[in-house]
């Protein structure tokens, strides 16, 4: 799996089916992915799972604005459903 933070544009232009999770920003600008493809147009990648949680936890105030980042275990079970995406 590919995990990275994408530009809301950038998101629009994946396919869908090989997206297993995705977080909004608070702001709404960027998406926080976990993928199979490889994204060449990124803000940023991720070494890891473990590396993609700890940045949430650092930089929460961006991603669940509610002093908690989203667990391994969030990014590993979540399923992105793309039909209730808007």
């Amino acid at each position: 799996m590919n995990y990275y933070i994408v530009t809301k544009e950038v998101f629009n232009t994946l396919n869908k089916e090989n997206i297993t999770f995705m977080r909004k920003s608070m702001n709404d600008a960027h998406r926080l992915i976990v993928t199979t493809d490889t994204v060449s147009e990124r803000i940023r990648k991720f070494q890891n799972i473990n590396t993609c949680s700890n940045y949430t936890f650092t930089n929460h105030s961006d991603w669940t604005g509610s002093g908690d980042g989203i667990d391994v275990d969030d990014l590993e079970t979540n399923t992105y459903i793309s039909e209730v995406d808007d």
